[in-house]
């Protein structure tokens, strides 16, 4: 005789997914990264820094995406032979103890890892709340306004002085500060400084950032995401310059250099930057080289498009289904189950709750719902083999 426990089954099926699923989304990910370090180094330097920018939202996504997956099924015909084993149950607390230890070990993970960096940034963002101040220089407040109207920005967006940053900085994902040091910037400094941390804001840089944080705490255990996540950060600081300077003459270019590098000379930058973005000297030699040239790119849309649909196949799964001609065998097949992700399936059963059962299955039923912690209710659905001894 053999009783199924649904629920027991159905958790066994989670973890299983939840692993499966993980493991697929590492590789595939993985594969990703790599090829599109790759393509950046090589292939898209003909591209916008934009599109260089905006291609890792397709990697985040999939990433992000892990547990949704679509699925195709083939059929194969063919003749096996089938054995009820007795080892069912022995089998099947084991498998499901491994998966959920390794469930368990990666949700810990995730957990130290978000409580780490979000008390950190929590910690951080208080501190320089609290002891900032209002900008009450009239100067850089019409600046600032004349900027929200340029950039046709809507949103709330508060302008303080701090003394905790050393270098201009935007923090906030809900509602955002713009920061500045209490230092001598010149009128020229301001305009160019505002206009690139308003441009964080527009082009929601720190919205991208908290995107990266949780796909790092996801996959905590794969070093390739930490790699992506510091190109990431490059890459957003020479987007936000190239929307900064565009449709901007030379002469304007070189203010906006001088600006960097005066920021940069008063400054030593801030150490916590996880969840901010800031005016300071990341990939300094490729931006002021960037800065200094207007060249045209070519948009990519059609590639990021291609690349986005490659993306989404990688949700495909085939699943090659075999409808089983069965003949019953007087030889014991061990693990017959892990053909069927666990399961267990007989040609006939008979059906009872434990309140209507045999006083034999009840007993075994009681024995195993003390094996899971459960109390029997009288609901509890009983399946039995009708080829039960």
């Amino acid at each position: 005789m053999k009783i199924l426990i649904k629920q027991k089954m159905m958790n066994s099926y989670i973890f299983n997914y939840l692993i499966n699923t993980i493991l697929k989304t590492t590789i595939v990910s993985s594969f990703g990264i790599c090829i599109l370090i790759f393509l950046k180094r090589f292939y898209f330097k003909k591209f916008s820094k934009k599109f260089n920018y905006y291609i890792w939202l397709i990697i985040i996504f999939r990433m992000l995406s892990f547990a949704f997956s679509y699925s195709v099924d083939l059929y194969t015909e063919m003749i096996q032979k089938h054995t009820i084993i007795n080892s069912f149950n022995n089998n099947f607390n084991t498998k499901m103890s491994i998966s959920f230890f390794i469930i368990c070990v990666w949700i810990i993970g995730i957990i130290i890892y978000l409580f780490f960096i979000l008390s950190k940034y929590l910690k951080f963002k208080n501190l320089i709340i609290d002891t900032s101040s209002k900008v009450e220089k009239e100067s850089i407040k019409k600046t600032y306004k004349n900027l929200l109207i340029e950039l046709n920005i809507k949103k709330d967006i508060h302008l303080r002085y701090t003394e905790e940053l050393e270098s201009p900085a935007c923090i906030g994902l809900f509602k955002t500060y713009i920061l500045l040091p209490n230092f001598g910037y010149n009128e020229d400094d301001i305009y160019w400084i505002l206009k690139h941390e308003l441009t964080h804001v527009k082009n929601k840089d720190i919205v991208i950032k908290f995107l990266v944080l949780f796909t790092k705490s996801l996959f905590w255990f794969n070093p390739l995401v930490y790699i992506m996540s510091k190109k990431i950060n490059k890459d957003c600081e020479l987007c936000c310059d190239e929307s900064v300077l565009n449709n901007c003459s030379t002469k304007e270019r070189s203010f906006y250099g001088l600006a960097l590098l005066h920021a940069i000379e008063i400054a030593n930058l801030n150490k916590m930057n996880v969840l901010i973005t800031e005016f300071n000297k990341s990939n300094l030699e490729v931006r002021l080289e960037n800065i200094k040239y207007k060249r045209k790119y070519r948009s990519g849309v059609i590639v990021g498009i291609l690349i986005f649909i490659i993306s989404c196949t990688s949700f495909l799964e085939i699943n090659a289904q075999i409808p089983i001609s069965k003949e019953n065998s007087k030889e014991n097949i061990s693990n017959i189950e892990e053909q069927k992700n666990y399961g267990h399936a007989f040609t006939e059963t008979i059906d009872y709750t434990y309140e209507t059962a045999p006083d034999k299955y009840r007993k075994r039923y009681e024995e195993t719902c003390k094996i899971l912690g459960k109390i029997p209710q009288k609901s509890d659905k009983i399946e039995v083999s009708t080829n039960s001894e």
